[in-house]
């Protein structure tokens, strides 16, 4: 089997995001912890259109080793210092969640089977300011405990022990929105999962 590139893996993987409409323009970001260094998306730069030359990286301290990072670098070494297990974080700022997050939706209660089963416990983090060492330390702790957060008026944070996970977690945790977002505009009232 063929050895992945992790900077095309991160830039694939950003693309696709932003193809799928969790990401637009500029915003969100993703990062690879690789052990001695860290690759992540930078700050500016239209994700839909990111090439390998784009991506920053930085030492697991925090030092920029090139590029621009994204102003959510904090949070990024935050999480990973938080839990070692950690080796892939995804800030994306999906409208379906958004959109239930502003409605004043508890995240909490699972609807359907794959939210149960592959999300868990999706964890809420109160507004604080984007890029903020308070956001980044409100983050990290939570996914400490799980693997999904929604930073209400802000986006989600999803952590995983690869690139593959966290997306993965992002794109159920929005398509798990959209269902209940249907639902609701169609009229419904669901009705929580007995878990």
């Amino acid at each position: 089997m063929k050895a992945r590139n992790p900077r095309r893996e991160i830039v694939r993987y950003t693309r696709w995001l932003a193809r799928e409409g969790l990401i637009t323009g500029s915003e969100g970001n993703l990062s690879l912890h690789l052990g001695d260094r860290i690759l992540i998306t930078p700050s500016g730069r239209l994700k839909a259109e990111l090439s390998v030359e784009d991506l920053a990286e930085v030492s697991p301290e925090g030092t920029i080793l090139c590029g621009r990072p994204t102003s959510e670098l904090p949070m990024h070494l935050a999480v990973y210092r938080q839990n070692p297990e950690i080796r892939a974080v995804v800030h994306t700022h999906p409208p379906y969640t958004l959109a239930l997050s502003l409605s004043g939706f508890d995240f909490r209660k699972h609807y359907l089977a794959e939210g149960a089963l592959l999300l868990g416990e999706i964890a809420v983090v109160p507004y604080l300011p984007p890029g903020s060492e308070e956001l980044a330390r409100a983050v990290a702790e939570v996914l400490d405990e799980t693997r999904v957060a929604v930073l209400e008026r802000h986006g989600a944070v999803t952590a995983g022990r690869d690139l593959h996970e966290a997306v993965n977690l992002s794109l159920i945790l929005e398509k798990v929105c959209r269902v209940v977002y249907l639902a609701k505009t169609l009229g419904a009232d669901p009705v929580p999962l007995e878990t």
